[in-house]
């Protein structure tokens, strides 16, 4: 019993809900039930499918055709408006009111645009379609553009508060595109591109290529306003190939003369000429003499700016011609209001014309002088800088081969010492062999082993750490103890204020110095000697002692034969000069003694 209680008060509550949803739907006329009325009212009306089709076919191509031939348009409308009256399809008439209205705009009939329009509105009042009371008054504002930017701008916003709630973005884009026409027109460019661009995201969400190339023409209108040619001339350029395949006359012909305009004030003429001429071809297609009279404006401007004053003249009257056509105050103001002030007006042109042509004869000869000197000097001065320009690639080019050159030959220089180290070396093991000393052998030996593995790693590169190369020194100054341990000591100090890690140096550059003081120093010397080595930073230089209280280097050019020379010590002077004149640093070594006996040699280094 309950269930069913239960079930009768669910499905009473959704019946209730139901009714109510209608009722409001009804009396809020939302899309839905505009559409249920729509089919109620032409099924009691007598129409069928078929024929609503085929006047919604004829509206639909009258719309298509409106910026191709507006003429068409015009006939299409008629045919689609006596259909739908016999019918009695509102929707239809209403539509058709419209498509005439714009049909009228285009053909500058602004008086029967008007009044299509308003008889547009009330048929779309009449059904309450507020989608197509919204293209109405989109339509209104554009008729305004030409004269009253705020009244326009006004029925633009109308149409747009009302596309906006109904989610219409194809009208959305139609009034972005419209308003951005009037900002244009009032000069306030950057708003034109952003509303411009606005709609142009939705012409190609919607693939709409007609719209599309509309907008790249206006778009390029902006550009050409704001002088940025190159951005302009893009942009115009595609509009003219949208165009041509689309046989968009009217938009073509409005591209050619903006291009003209564009190539004008760039000095560009024949350009000029070409953009004018194609423009002229089209617009003998077009009814509307507007963009005839624009082209001869422009051609008359290019061969006045060429001083072809016979051809400006030909332009001016054919322009004059036309003037008779054309009711817009700003042309009539130009070319005066009868026929005796056009004639005066000519006759004064024609004087300035004869004038300008006598001046420009006069100095034309000496302008050619002009221009032919400044063309040799400045061919003079293309040659001179070429020639400089190679000369400095080639003395860089000699610079680079010296370089090259210097750093093979340092290498080749370390690399002749190796052996010269390596054999003194070997023979310091031969020793503690020959002495049957097997423990000492091979403690030298695992240090050898350590030495030889840092010496091949150092060798290798160009330039080492002051860590890498203390601890080389290290290894070697330990083998010499163990080999002379009764005959010398030795000392490394690093000062506080260097950090190893950071400084670099050559590799290979101390250890001759150290080995040499060892032997021609201390080994002579009758007692225990001591090998200290010292590492100072100062003024941005390593500052490196290598000093020995050995006999001395007076002494020890005695105990020298006369034939001996250093081959250690003079590979190392060679390696200095390469390196100076391969870094642009001066690396010096002084030798000193240093009272009776002992040595002291300073390395200094640039960091």
């Amino acid at each position: 019993m309950k269930n069913k209680v239960f079930i009768s008060a669910y499905l009473i509550t959704i019946l209730l809900a139901t009714f109510f949803f209608l009722f409001y739907s009804f009396r809020l006329e939302s899309p839905f039930t505009i559409s249920i009325k729509k089919i109620f009212c032409e099924s009691s009306a007598g129409i069928n499918r078929k024929d609503t089709l085929n006047i919604n076919n004829l509206n639909n191509t009258a719309f298509d055709l409106r910026l191709i031939d507006p003429s068409k348009t015009i006939i299409l409308a008629d045919s689609a408006l006596k259909l739908a009256s016999s019918l009695n399809y509102t929707q239809g008439i209403g539509e058709a009111h419209r498509l005439k209205g714009i049909g009228s705009f285009y053909l500058n009939d602004n008086e029967k645009a008007i009044k299509n329009y308003l008889l547009a509105l009330n048929d779309f009042t009449i059904i309450n379609d507020l989608k197509k009371q919204a293209w109405v008054y989109n339509n209104i504002g554009k008729l305004y553009g030409a004269h009253d930017y705020s009244k326009s701008l006004e029925y633009f916003k109308k149409s747009l508060e009302i596309s906006s709630k109904l989610g219409d973005e194809e009208l959305n884009a139609g009034l972005y595109f419209s308003i951005a026409s009037i900002y244009q027109a009032k000069s306030r460019f950057k708003e034109a591109l952003f509303n411009y661009n606005r709609s142009n995201t939705i012409f190609e969400a919607k693939r709409d290529t007609m719209n599309m190339i509309i907008n790249c023409l206006f778009t390029g209108t902006v550009y050409y306003q704001l002088k940025n040619y190159k951005e302009a001339e893009l942009r115009i350029k595609k509009a003219i190939d949208g165009s041509l395949k689309r046989k968009l006359y009217p938009t073509l012909i409005d591209s050619y003369t903006c291009l003209a305009k564009i190539n004008y004030e760039q000095g560009k003429f024949k350009a000029t000429e070409k953009n004018i001429n194609a423009g002229l071809k089209y617009s003998n297609i077009n009814e509307n003499k507007r963009f005839e009279y624009d082209l001869l404006h422009a051609a008359y401007q290019l061969e006045f700016k060429r001083m072809n004053y016979e051809k400006a003249l030909k332009y001016l009257i054919q322009i004059h011609k036309y003037d008779s056509l054309l009711s817009s105050k700003n042309q009539s103001e130009n070319i005066g209001k009868t026929k005796r002030n056009r004639l005066q007006q000519l006759k004064i042109q024609e004087n300035e014309l004869v004038i300008e042509e006598s001046k420009y004869k006069e100095t034309f000869y000496w302008w050619t002088l002009t221009i032919i000197f400044l063309l040799v000097l400045v061919s003079i001065l293309i040659g001179l800088g070429t020639y400089f320009v190679f000369q400095k690639i080639r003395r860089r080019k000699d610079i680079q081969l010296e370089n090259r050159i210097t750093l093979l030959e340092q290498k080749t220089l370390q690399g002749m010492m190796n052996p010269h180290f390596i054999f003194n070396i070997l023979s310091t093991i031969q020793y503690f062999i020959n002495q049957e000393d097997s423990k000492e052998a091979n403690k030298i030996l695992t240090i050898f082993a350590r030495l030889m593995r840092k010496h091949l790693e150092i060798c290798l590169k160009s330039s080492i750490t002051l860590a890498e190369e203390i601890e080389y020194l290290s290894l070697y100054l330990a083998l010499e103890k163990i080999r002379f341990y009764e005959k010398m000591d030795y000392e490394i100090n690093v000062r506080d204020n260097i950090d190893p890690e950071e400084i670099t140096l050559p590799p290979m550059l101390i250890q001759p110095f150290i080995e040499n003081a060892i032997w021609h120093g201390i080994i002579p010397k009758d007692n225990k000697g001591l090998v200290k080595l010292d590492f100072t930073l100062q003024n941005d230089e390593l500052q490196i002692k290598i000093i020995d209280d050995g006999i001395g280097i007076s002494n020890s050019k005695i105990n020298k034969s006369s034939s001996h020379i250093s081959r250690g010590l003079e590979l190392i002077q060679e390696r200095v000069k390469l390196l100076n004149k391969l870094s642009g640093k001066k690396i010096s070594i002084s030798k000193i003694q240093t009272g009776n006996s002992g040595t002291e040699i300073l390395i200094i280094i640039p960091i």
